[in-house]
């Protein structure tokens, strides 16, 4: 039996594209977390070290949050929520033990 040229074709595009695009759990747990560089209560943002931008996420994770803490954003769901990983003082002290 033949196949048709065009359904190989989408194959090895498919197969191509999902192996292009996947990527370890090291790497992505590397590219979730985030330094905090600076924080803007008033508008709901942090600015991240590793990547000098702004993320929007709720108002109410930033109370608790300061200049070098480990966070990671969780965007499933409506409002983008911040995760503390590891607060500024544990990471400190941390580097003591």
């Amino acid at each position: 039996m033949r196949m048709p040229k065009l359904s190989i074709g989408v194959a090895v595009l498919s197969l191509v594209a999902s192996v292009a695009s996947a990527e370890t759990l090291t790497d992505r747990m590397q590219s979730s977390r985030m330094t905090v560089l600076q924080v803007n209560r008033e508008t709901g943002q942090f600015q991240c070290v590793e990547h000098r931008r702004w993320t929007f996420v709720s108002k109410a994770d930033l109370s608790a949050v300061r200049p070098g803490d480990i966070v990671r954003v969780d965007r499933t769901g409506g409002t983008a929520r911040l995760v503390l990983l590891r607060s500024a003082a544990e990471e400190l002290a941390g580097s003591e033990r």
